[in-house]
């Protein structure tokens, strides 16, 4: 949502400063955009049924993209 200089984000209904999440994606938090919520839930679910975390699904998949294990087919 972009709104006042520096103020395009939200986080818990509040602006947050944009210098705020570059700030924590250098630590290792990042924000994904544009993952539909019934693709992630559904991922969650299926993470947790499997008894391990969505977390470690996107690790996984990044760590094999990374090193050619795994191509996505077709584009976005």
């Amino acid at each position: 949502m972009k709104g006042r200089a520096g103020l395009d984000a939200r986080a818990d209904g509040r602006h947050v400063s944009t210098r705020v999440l570059a700030r924590l994606a250098t630590t290792g938090i990042y924000l994904v955009r544009g993952v539909p919520r019934d693709l992630q839930r559904a991922a969650r679910v299926r993470a947790v049924r499997e008894g391990t975390t969505l977390r470690w699904v996107l690790l996984q998949a990044l760590r094999d993209y990374a090193i050619g294990t795994w191509t996505p087919k077709g584009t976005q």
